[in-house]
């Protein structure tokens, strides 16, 4: 009986800090990048971006600028431009159009089908008890975690993400921020 009362009071305090993340984060969406504008798409914003222009240059070596440009919704991870260099996989590798199929799946990656909200990301983490799993565009399951107030994606090769914004609402879905990059299984 008391181990019950212990998890129920765990979860609900769980809860209670999910809920306060994602009411902070969605306050300070218009101070994450003064080009984020919620009436351009994704494609747009995150060229114009100084801090994540990298990641649109990698949608658009892999093709991905019309899907992206679309009304969709789609949710994208986008790793900064400094998450990017610190890479192993560097931005001009992806670029070459010689390494299209890799730049494809490592582009795929960073795309979650539909309009997830940090809301959205808590309920999952809470449904399942401390650890959600998402798909990613090209199928790739990332896992969903709350820790220490912040919620981590991990890929299937143990490389793990801080979200360090989220909710930037754009005109065909949402951005949130990370400080890491993936790795696909190829």
């Amino acid at each position: 009986m008391k181990t019950n009362k212990n998890l129920a009071i765990t979860m609900f305090v769980l809860f209670l800090s999910i809920a306060s993340f994602a009411q902070k984060s969605q306050k300070n969406t218009n101070t994450v990048d003064p080009k984020f504008d919620a009436t351009k798409n994704i494609i747009q914003n995150l060229s114009a971006s100084q801090n994540y222009s990298s990641l649109a240059k990698v949608f658009k070596a892999a093709e991905f600028e019309q899907l992206l440009s679309e009304e969709g919704p789609y949710t994208i991870l986008a790793p900064s431009n400094e998450a990017f260099n610190r890479a192993s996989e560097r931005v001009d590798f992806l670029l070459d159009p010689k390494n299209i199929l890799r730049t494809k799946d490592v582009a795929a990656y960073y795309i979650i089908y539909g309009k997830w909200y940090a809301n959205d990301f808590g309920k999952l983490v809470r449904m399942s008890k401390g650890k959600g799993e998402i798909k990613t565009a090209d199928g790739e399951v990332l896992t969903v975690t709350w820790e220490n107030r912040n919620f981590y994606f991990t890929d299937s090769k143990g490389n793990k993400s801080k979200v360090v914004f989220s909710d930037a609402i754009q005109s065909n879905g949402i951005i949130h921020g990370i400080d890491g990059v993936f790795s696909s299984n190829q």
